[in-house]
């Protein structure tokens, strides 16, 4: 298999997340070939703003498996992840990220800020994580043109306030 074959495994979990009033963002976790996790954001439903899928990846596949390290895993993931996904990939010892929709493509979806790319934060200290990105980002921008995103914080208000 190659990164493409995962990727587009990454972007169809996003569309599958989306069509179900989810935020379109996926994340899988593969070790040697095989897919061992998948993930997507659950933050509004969780009232979490930390539930992004690749951090709820992490820390549901470490939990359920008692680990602590992820070495010899790659996370693929919808979109380049954001500062605090970037910290949890680094702390769990991931040594290779493939994204497709960059944080600047991201952002003319969005309206939001300007963020910094996940390499630049991996890479911050003495181990080396290879990031490869964006890749299929024409497959990864379809979802964000399907499923236009609404802020979090008005989804969240009409789940939860009736």
């Amino acid at each position: 298999m190659d990164d493409k074959y995962y990727l587009k495994i990454a972007i169809d979990l996003a569309g599958e997340s989306a069509e179900k009033g989810g935020d379109p963002f996926g994340a899988i976790l593969v070790y040697k070939d095989n897919v061992v996790a998948k993930s997507t954001d659950r933050s509004v439903e969780k009232s979490d703003p930390t539930y992004h899928a690749e951090l709820s990846l992490i820390r549901e596949y470490c939990q359920t498996n008692k680990i602590f390290s992820l070495e010899g895993h790659t996370l693929f993931s919808s979109t380049e992840p954001c500062i605090m996904c970037a910290g949890a990939i680094k702390s769990a010892n991931i040594p290779r990220v493939v994204f497709s929709v960059s944080q600047a493509v991201l952002r003319t979806y969005s309206g939001g800020r300007k963020k910094p790319g996940c390499e630049s934060l991996v890479n911050s200290g003495n181990r080396r994580i290879e990031v490869v990105g964006p890749l299929l980002p024409d497959e990864g921008k379809k979802v964000f043109e399907e499923f236009p995103l609404i802020p979090k914080a008005e989804r969240h208000h009409r789940l939860f306030q009736k």
